[in-house]
């Protein structure tokens, strides 16, 4: 069942239940028990059928997601600001990416893409490391271009 799909079945639902409650209500005024009880069973059962709706979209989410690991991970602290995927359009929560596709001679950046549409476009989580590591391959690489650097200079002279 499709978000659009449940979204219908639970606006349906929210009706009948509204107008249960409106019958139930009615006749509890009125006297007539035979209404109320009637009323009251459908009122619960649709109440129930809510639930279990929402309870299923719920279980499908939380599968769905169980395999996305651009999804914050158990215990990950995220920031609360919200965020417009520039890919689907959708509103999300942190953690958001930025990346770069590239077809051809054609490249689009974008900076704010959700974890869904990475997860939908297949990408691979990037190995993160440590700030020390990155600052240590940072000063490999500056020792390596002043070491290129004296040796064109010998060369030149």
């Amino acid at each position: 069942m499709s978000n659009t799909d449940a979204d219908t079945a639970i606006s349906a639902l929210d009706k009948l239940i509204a107008q249960e409650l409106a019958a139930v209500r009615a006749a509890s005024r009125d006297g007539n028990r035979t209404l109320y009880e009637s009323s009251s069973i459908r009122y619960h059962a649709y109440l129930t059928a809510k639930d279990e709706i929402s309870k299923a979209l719920a279980d499908a989410v939380e599968e769905r997601d169980e395999g996305n690991p651009f999804l914050p991970q158990r215990d990950e602290l995220v920031t609360q600001d919200m965020h417009t995927c520039d890919l689907c359009g959708r509103w999300c929560s942190s953690p958001v990416y930025s990346i770069g596709l590239i077809y051809g001679g054609q490249a689009k950046t974008f900076t704010e893409v959700c974890a869904d549409c990475m997860w939908r476009l297949k990408f691979q989580p990037v190995k993160t490391i440590p700030l020390d590591s990155y600052r240590l391959f940072e000063q490999w690489l500056l020792s390596r271009s002043e070491a290129e650097e004296e040796t064109r200079g010998r060369y030149d002279r």
